[in-house]
């Protein structure tokens, strides 16, 4: 039997079925569970109309869709952007352009309505925030806590568009301190390198140099604050700024651990101005956040259980005690090595709350009585040592959950989910392919990324796929 065979007819017919797609499956899906146009409060459609003083060429609705898509596409930039929607039918019709805009409107866009996109970001965390409270109370009996109550903390830097981030420049600096200093090791050349640098870039004092992720750079700091469901509840491009020009800090990681750990009080205090009315349980944070008025603050004036890791080098000057091991826990009088185990919690009426702890070797019976096995008792009862931390006394020492505890050690153990968090802003978000020094330009880009992964949320548990609420990447 002979071969059929091929003509042009039959060509189109297989190639507009298997190539040529009606519409891209993610705008359909916004059609179909997202309005943009309700997520936008009422005062940025009047800052958008009265300042211009006369009809925009494109409806707010449409340029903000643009820059949603951008972050979802991992477009990196306006100028590619404006490309994409030169070519594609598809997105100038889902965002309802009349015209396409050129990249300095974008630029300019950002940088007027910074603070606009800013409170656009809050909006859609409250919308949120119901969403992760339902969510967190179908896992909280498999977890033991509620992980919509639990933040974790965590600072990055925004990398600039300045001279000073090209590698050149770096190592321009090395090779001639190598070749004025050819006695010395590598190690002390990177170290003088580093002292020589500037502490900010030429073109904008505010971007400072920082130690990001194991690289020098000049970039602006910013807080990222999620709970434990890998949902962001709340961002901060930092306001304050530490003047590094007169301290005597010896490498980066110095820098990084003195200046992070200022940054998390007037970060609360940023989220509970604009969320009064949430719900914090617990928060966790790295070393970078071991600062004493950290703790006060947030067990006293908000309410918060602090479950922050120790910096080594506030360690010595706090800890050692005799009968305390280097995570603050009481030792056995006779046997340092053996901690005492915590037993949970006393207050009484007008008392102040006290950590209980009991020996090592003592067991709890059912129904609250004590026995301990210990041939060498250190006191004549039957229960064994007994001993009360006040945490009032030293909240970093004596903390409201004590370190080493499994509890402890369970929301410890989800400080990783943060990194997670970051990532994604930075990859698919492309927070960290920005072209811009602008202050404002970043800050707005910040917070539609923060708007895009939340608009992720919210379609991902209108369509029913709860489990893809931090897929970003996939659902786009």
């Amino acid at each position: 039997m002979e071969p059929k065979q091929l003509n042009f007819s039959d060509f189109i017919d297989d190639f507009h079925k298997y190539i040529v797609v009606e519409k891209p499956i993610l705008l359909q899906l916004f059609e179909q569970f997202i309005d943009i146009n309700e997520l936008i409060s009422l005062d940025w459609h009047l800052n958008y109309n009265k300042r211009l003083g006369r009809n925009h060429n494109n409806s707010l609705t449409s340029i903000v869709s643009t820059l949603i898509l951008q972050k979802l596409l991992s477009i990196p930039g306006p100028s590619l952007l404006v490309t994409f929607l030169s070519y594609s039918t598809e997105l100038r019709d889902f965002c309802g352009l009349k015209s396409v805009p050129d990249p300095s409107f974008y630029s300019r866009f950002k940088q007027d309505y910074c603070d606009d996109i800013e409170n656009f970001f809050h909006k859609i965390v409250d919308i949120t925030e119901p969403i992760c409270q339902e969510i967190a109370q179908a896992l909280e009996k498999e977890l033991g806590f509620n992980s919509a109550q639990l933040y974790i903390m965590d600072t990055t830097g925004i990398e600039c568009y300045v001279k000073e981030n090209n590698p050149k420049f770096f190592n321009a600096l090395v090779k001639k301190l190598q070749h004025l200093n050819k006695d010395k090791p590598k190690e002390d050349i990177y170290k003088m390198a580093y002292n020589q640098m500037p502490k900010s870039a030429s073109a904008d004092p505010n971007v400072k140099l920082q130690y990001i992720n194991g690289t020098f750079c000049y970039a602006h700091k910013a807080v990222v604050v999620s709970n434990a469901l890998g949902v962001i509840r709340h961002l901060d491009l930092c306001d304050y700024q530490p003047d590094t020009n007169n301290t005597n800090l010896n490498s980066p990681e110095e820098a990084k651990l003195t200046w992070d750990g200022k940054l998390l009080i007037p970060t609360m205090d940023n989220f509970f101005n604009r969320h009064p009315d949430f719900n914090i349980w617990a928060l966790t944070a790295d070393s970078g956040f071991d600062h004493v008025p950290n703790y006060k603050y947030l067990f006293e004036n908000r309410r918060i259980l602090p479950v922050i890791a120790l910096n080594p080098r506030n360690t010595k000057q706090n800890f050692g005690n005799p009968g305390f091991n280097e995570y603050g826990i009481p030792t056995c009088p006779k046997d340092p090595s053996l901690p005492m185990k915590w037993d949970g919690t006393c207050k009484g009426k007008n008392r102040a709350l006290r950590n209980k702890f009991i020996c090592p070797k003592t067991t709890k019976l059912p129904g609250g009585k004590y026995i301990c096995s210990c041939e060498n008792k250190c006191t004549t009862s039957n229960c064994g040592r007994m001993f009360y931390i006040y945490p009032k006394n030293n909240y970093r020492v004596n903390t409201p959950i004590p370190r080493g505890t499994e509890l402890w050690d369970k929301i410890a153990d989800c400080r990783h989910i943060i990194e997670q968090v970051i990532s994604r802003l930075k990859l698919p978000l492309q927070l960290g392919s920005i072209k811009a020094r602008n202050r404002r330009t970043i800050k707005a880009d910040l917070f539609m990324a923060g708007a895009a992964h939340l608009i992720i949320v919210l379609l991902a548990y209108r369509m029913g796929a709860i489990d893809k609420i931090r897929s970003v990447k996939s659902i786009a």
